[in-house]
């Protein structure tokens, strides 16, 4: 989980874009922002009553009517799709506006709109990738389709309809983009979401052929996997594939489980394909001999004394009990099965972040690396959530920055470079009390002492500055007596080691 804040100087308007009005539509998006504000206040449930109180508001107050509830629900909708045309317009104007000032501030061609989506992610509180792809969208209904862009304004279409209009019709140019808006208008308020990318699409394959071979090129290249949390005990793993070979995986899957079921192997079709899907990606009938180092991060208590206390897998929370049949699994003895290893990490009881780690087995460049990739997670850029590809010098290499912990921060690769941009300002805290310099972790045997304060700031072109803490590796006990606060003990238990060790106890 990523802490993150935004701050804005007071009294501050930004710069100029070059847009003339005669009122701020910030300071009427404000007012409209207080309004829906008082109108939730008064639908919400009165303070002292709680979810299953029947009551709802006071005696002395008058109860809403069903026919104000559902027309304060149609009229919701209308305004989220008003709010999503305003924020296309707003974001394709502010795009606009800060290409046209490095153009005058002499950035070079190739590099005019670089971070502009990045500016824009920090604000909606989005990941970097996923708004770069949103804005290529509102580009298409903003300046190519005035007829799409008025059914969103009036609420007769969502902004899920108008991103699948724009899908279909992105490779063409604008005065087919326009073409396509003209003749298919009339038709969007009358199809649901899903549907609404397809009549554009067909027209957009009549107008230009070529455009439509651009197309198909465009959405094979952006084949891909991705993973997300599904359950407990569960994650939802994704491809993206051409169509031809998304078909023949699914048939060679559906024929492993249909050969599963003809020799009686217990188990539904769906848990046949799983598991072959599983046995031919890693090479391994038996998932327990996966030899791929899976970092899963337990407490000391819940690997050996059975607490509750909740373990991670890579950012997903696992049940303690999971957790440790997972952590045991396997034999020392037989090499046919995966082997565990445990490497000893200390956390702060308070915040749950990283304070130290031991070096016993590193696959990277030193322990400082390894301590960063653990601590940080994921990207610190605020919402990115993307792997950790690069560990940034947040004071760069060549200004004379610190090759050490509280001078490192975990980037993904899009965000590391974007900190090259012109504007971008990068800074960290300043180290550990103590007299800890950073340079590699603590000494545990000195006993407890302040993490070093790798908070990191981050300052836009246009003046906000960003804030965001690593995350924690574990979640703070809100039960945590206060008394007897000491560091906590956290495992990481790897597949692919030598064998299962207990953490040593610390020192001091």
């Amino acid at each position: 989980m990523m802490t993150s804040t935004a701050t804005r100087g007071a009294g501050t308007a930004g710069p100029s874009l070059g847009l003339v009005r005669s009122e701020d539509p910030a300071q009427l998006l404000a007012h409209a922002h207080a309004t829906l504000a008082r109108a939730f206040s008064l639908l919400g449930p009165a303070p002292d009553s709680g979810p299953d109180d029947a009551s709802g508001a006071s005696d002395s107050a008058t109860p809403i009517g069903i026919d104000s509830l559902l027309a304060s629900i149609e009229i919701s909708e209308q305004i989220l799709a008003l709010a999503g045309a305003t924020q296309m317009s707003a974001s394709v104007a502010f795009r606009a506006g800060r290409i046209a000032k490095q153009r005058a501030d002499g950035v070079p061609r190739k590099d005019l709109g670089k971070g502009v989506a990045e500016e824009i992610a920090l604000v909606r509180r989005a990941s970097p990738a996923r708004t770069r792809n949103h804005l290529a969208l509102e580009r298409v209904v903003v300046e190519s389709m005035p007829r799409t862009l008025d059914l969103l304004a009036r609420g007769e279409i969502c902004t899920w309809a108008a991103d699948e209009v724009a899908k279909g019709v992105i490779c063409l140019d604008d005065e087919d983009r326009a073409r396509v808006d003209r003749d298919i208008s009339a038709q969007l308020p009358e199809v649901s979401p899903t549907r609404a990318g397809v009549p554009a699409r067909a027209r957009a394959d009549e107008l230009d052929q070529a455009a439509a071979l651009a197309r198909h090129e465009r959405e094979v290249s952006e084949r891909h996997v991705s993973i997300r949390p599904a359950s407990g005990s569960t994650v939802r793993l994704s491809a993206l594939l051409p169509l031809a070979e998304g078909v023949a995986v699914y048939k060679v899957l559906d024929r492993a489980a249909s050969t599963a079921r003809s020799q009686g192997v217990e188990g539904t079709r769906g848990q046949h394909m799983a598991d072959a899907l599983v046995a031919r990606v890693t090479g391994q009938q038996d998932p327990g001999s996966m030899g791929v180092e899976i970092q899963l991060m337990m407490t000391d208590k819940a690997l050996l004394d059975e607490a509750d206390d909740v373990a991670w897998i890579d950012g997903h929370p696992v049940p303690a009990g999971i957790a440790r049949r997972f952590a045991l699994h396997g034999d020392p003895e037989d090499d046919s099965t995966a082997q565990r290893f445990v490497r000893r990490l200390l956390t702060d009881p308070i915040s749950g972040r990283l304070t130290a780690a031991d070096d016993t087995r590193r696959r990277f460049s030193g322990p400082d690396r390894r301590f960063i990739e653990i601590a940080d997670q994921r990207c610190r850029t605020p919402w990115c959530e993307a792997r950790i590809r690069h560990i940034d010098h947040v004071e760069s290499y060549v200004d004379g920055g610190a090759t050490r912990i509280d001078n490192g921060a975990g980037l993904c690769e899009s965000c590391n470079y974007l900190m090259e941009t012109q504007g971008w300002i990068e800074e960290i805290g300043t180290g550990a009390a103590d007299g800890h310099d950073g340079s590699g972790p603590p000494d545990a045997s000195a006993g407890p002492e302040p993490p070093p304060d790798r908070t990191l700031r981050l300052t836009t072109p246009t003046g906000r500055t960003f804030t965001s803490a690593p995350p924690p590796l574990r979640w703070p006990r809100p039960d945590l007596d206060a008394a007897s606060q000491h560091d906590d003990h956290s495992v990481e238990a790897h597949p692919e080691g030598d064998r299962l060790d207990r953490p040593s106890a610390p020192s001091g």
